[in-house]
């Protein structure tokens, strides 16, 4: 983590000795650390559009097998039809990758403008203080942070965008994780905020422009008819018991 908050501390601060406010210095770290992650971004994309697509092949026949069979009989089927695609369970794991890839970053980003001194009493905008929380709202003598809920908007947003391509589990686990952000950074500096509040009106362009562009993709790409008949995961399932008979 050191090395990612010392680039960021770095461009920080250099940021800041440019332009003279601490506001603009955390957007130019925010698009720093967005523009230098996105070849990562686009290796996971991939990797989990893979993942993605193979699950939806295999969909039909997991639910066909559930439906009707058990125990051993249903695990060979299973197993017959993971070889049959290639697949491994393990693979699952790709799904995970895109989360990965931000908790490194989260951790560095946390670290360095929870604790950075130097904003202490420097204002932005409507911020009196970027090393506090925001406090913009005042009812009944207490103060209520805005800052949390505007980041989780613009998240839950990105969120539901990126949706319309991944699964019913992925999406919720996608507004889990913008709640979780929410009660997380609730009481943080509102500089620490802002710097994520960039990020996920990043990451909201990011998935417009990924959505336009797959589209375009989908629509010049010929229809591919990939079928596993039953026929062809039976026989597979017959050869791997007649192999466990030979062996016993």
């Amino acid at each position: 983590i050191m090395p990612l908050e010392s680039l960021m501390r770095f461009v920080l601060e250099n940021s800041h000795n440019f332009t003279d406010s601490y506001g603009i210095a955390i957007l130019l770290v925010s698009l720093v650390v967005c523009f230098g992650v996105l070849p990562l971004y686009h290796f996971a994309e991939k990797l989990q559009d893979k993942e993605r697509e193979i699950q939806r092949r295999m969909k039909g026949k997991l639910d066909e097998f559930k439906s009707s069979l058990k125990g051993a009989e249903l695990h060979a089927y299973i197993k017959n039809l993971y070889r049959l695609h290639g697949y491994h369970p393990i693979y699952g794991l790709r799904s995970l990758i895109g989360l990965a890839i931000q908790i490194p970053f989260f951790i560095a980003a946390y670290h360095l403008l929870s604790n950075y001194t130097d904003m202490s009493g420097k204002s932005f905008l409507f911020f009196d203080d970027l090393a506090k929380p925001d406090g913009l709202l005042k009812i009944s003598g207490h103060s209520l942070n805005i800052m949390p809920f505007a980041m989780t908007v613009v998240n839950l947003v990105s969120a539901f965008i990126y949706g319309k391509k991944i699964t019913l589990k992925e999406n919720i686990q996608l507004y889990v994780t913008a709640l979780v952000f929410l009660v997380l950074l609730y009481s943080s500096p509102s500089g620490l905020l802002l710097y994520w509040t960039y990020n996920n009106i990043f990451n909201l362009f990011k998935n417009i422009a990924y959505r336009v562009f797959s589209s375009k993709e989908n629509l010049e790409e010929k229809p591919v008819c990939e079928k596993i008949t039953l026929r062809a995961i039976v026989l597979n399932v017959k050869i791997s018991f007649k192999k466990i008979e030979n062996e016993l």
